[in-house]
């Protein structure tokens, strides 16, 4: 990953093997910067200098929302923000903040700064703007904590949509409740080349991924592609098996039976309404049934095929390990 420059200047940003690897900024873009760890470190500093970084992210949300008594330089759309340090904070991305900013952990990989939200319950990033990338931070919940939230609730000017999570770790720490939560039917999100681990509150309500309220709609034309799931309660599903996806696609993903924390559902698409979800190239561990926790939308079950599967012994499954159908009882 190359750092962005000063502002008025192009810079490169991205995250090392994922699809937005070298993306060239626009040349009025602003580069901020966050350090808690940095001798200078100071939430009155501009923020656009890596030598004289802010202190907290929140500071330049709350530039963005007047709420901050500093008026500038605050976010614009476009804008890159690089963390190169650990964070503990809990921020809103509100409906008033910029769309279409870019959110930057600055060590790619396993090293990656450590995100963890400002208490063991709470949630590290809640997005209700439109348009936002989020890579490169490992993400370690509390003890019954999010890691992201997307929200979409019209009524309140929420709309996380065209969301883009992509090169990250998902770390539950044994006790963290969601990894990723979309609330309320965000729709054009990527999540994509993330790894979700041990997400475990020892009564199956731990999730890696997961879609909660559902009175707007259901999460749709979304992508989950080239993930790894493994020692989760659950990988992806639910509250209530009401709730989920619609004309999405999950592609290219691993979805382990876990040997320390055993996965109750790994793939459950029963809630969306409309169904007819894309589920193709995935490796699937374990029972590829219902039994093992994979589900598609009863009355649209989508297209299920082109996956491999260990378990050769159902008929949705040929000779060769590949998925001709979706899951059945």
């Amino acid at each position: 990953m190359t750092l962005g420059q000063f502002p008025g200047q192009k810079h490169i940003w991205g995250i090392a093997g994922t699809e937005i690897e070298a993306t060239v900024g626009d040349s009025d873009a602003q580069a901020f910067y966050v350090n808690a760890a940095h001798a200078a470190a100071n939430d009155a500093n501009y923020g656009t200098d890596p030598d004289d970084p802010l202190d907290t992210l929140q500071e330049l949300i709350d530039r963005s929302t007047g709420v901050s008594a500093i008026a500038s330089p605050a976010l614009r759309a476009g804008d890159s923000i690089y963390i190169n340090g650990n964070i503990a904070e809990s921020v809103i991305v509100t409906e008033d903040v910029p769309a279409n900013c870019r959110l930057i952990g600055a060590r790619p990989g396993i090293d990656a700064p450590v995100w963890t939200a400002a208490t063991a319950a709470g949630t590290a990033l809640t997005l209700w703007q439109s348009g936002w990338t989020v890579g490169g931070f490992r993400f370690t919940a509390g003890a019954a904590g999010r890691a992201i939230k997307l929200e979409w609730v019209p009524a309140s000017g929420y709309v996380a949509n065209r969301t883009a999570i992509v090169g990250n770790y998902f770390d539950g720490a044994w006790g963290g409740l969601y990894g990723i939560e979309l609330s309320g039917a965000p729709f054009d999100v990527r999540i994509i080349g993330n790894e979700f681990r041990e997400y475990r509150r020892g009564d199956a309500s731990a999730f890696a991924i997961i879609t909660t309220d559902a009175s707007e709609a259901n999460a749709y034309m979304c992508v989950v592609e080239n993930n790894i799931f493994w020692e989760n309660e659950n990988h992806v599903g639910s509250l209530g098996n009401d709730r989920g996806f619609n004309l999405s696609l999950f592609k290219g993903n691993v979805f382990h039976e876990g040997v320390l924390i055993a996965a109750t559902r790994m793939l459950d698409l029963r809630g969306g309404t409309r169904g007819k979800n894309i589920v193709t190239q995935n490796t699937f561990c374990g029972d590829y049934s219902n039994t093992g926790g994979y589900y598609a939308n009863a009355a649209n079950p989508g297209n299920w095929v082109g996956n491999i599967a260990e378990d050769v012994a159902e008929a949705e499954v040929g000779d060769n390990g590949w998925t001709v159908a979706p899951p059945a009882a």
